[in-house]
């Protein structure tokens, strides 16, 4: 199936995604910011699907966006992600010299052309673009733990933290006060209250209140 995209010559419809396949990775991702259940082809989507969800200056997303198709030239994006400015962006992670996929360093610079020929704005997602693993394991934790809580509920949580005398509170403290883990993890993946995310979670951990970032 084939439309038009702005300037570009084609745009392919990839393959609606499965489970079921022998040795398929398919996961559907719980996407708040999307409304429902994004399709991705791979574990590594899915964990960036928590980074998309964690950073606020991304309305919506789309996992494995058409290809993007001139002549014989083809690039085919992990996301393509929707900002609150208007603007889109098409964000692939890089692959690897021994990947199968792997650009040339002229196949990457005739991509990168095409793509600034039609005004398109795009990222290639390097190591250095994600967070150290153990962040990236507490993001998760935090959203699927939070996942049923409300923006409403989260703002109760950090309300609670903010009228302590030091306006801080350990997660075992909190509970015992009566919040709702649901809501704790929901205010902390919203920035409403901050925790040292390089560190383990646990019930001695401590739990800040403001909207200065994570510690």
């Amino acid at each position: 199936m084939f439309a038009a995209c702005r300037h570009l010559t084609e745009q392919l419809t990839r393959s609606p995604l499965s489970k079921g396949r022998p040795g398929s990775r398919v996961t559907f991702f719980p996407s708040q910011k999307n409304g429902g259940p994004v399709a991705c082809g791979n574990l590594q989507q899915a964990d960036y699907c928590v980074l998309l969800e964690y950073q606020p200056e991304v309305r919506s997303y789309k996992c494995r966006p058409p290809t993007l198709r001139r002549g014989d030239l083809r690039y085919k994006a992990d996301f393509l992600v929707f900002l609150n400015n208007g603007r889109e962006v098409y964000h692939k992670f890089q692959p690897t010299a021994a990947s199968p996929e792997a650009f040339s360093a002229g196949q990457k610079q005739a991509v990168e052309t095409m793509l600034f020929d039609n005004g398109l704005f795009f990222h290639w997602l390097i190591p250095e673009d994600l967070p150290h693993p153990l962040v990236h394991h507490n993001l998760r934790f935090l959203y699927h733990h939070g996942f049923g809580s409300s923006r409403k509920a989260a703002s109760r949580v950090r309300r609670q933290v903010l009228a302590q005398p030091e306006r801080q509170m350990s997660f075992k403290a909190l509970l015992a006060s009566g919040a709702i883990p649901t809501d704790i993890s929901h205010a902390i993946f919203l920035d409403e209250l901050r925790i040292r995310l390089e560190q383990r979670i646990t019930l001695e951990t401590m739990i800040y209140g403001g909207h200065y970032g994570h510690c």
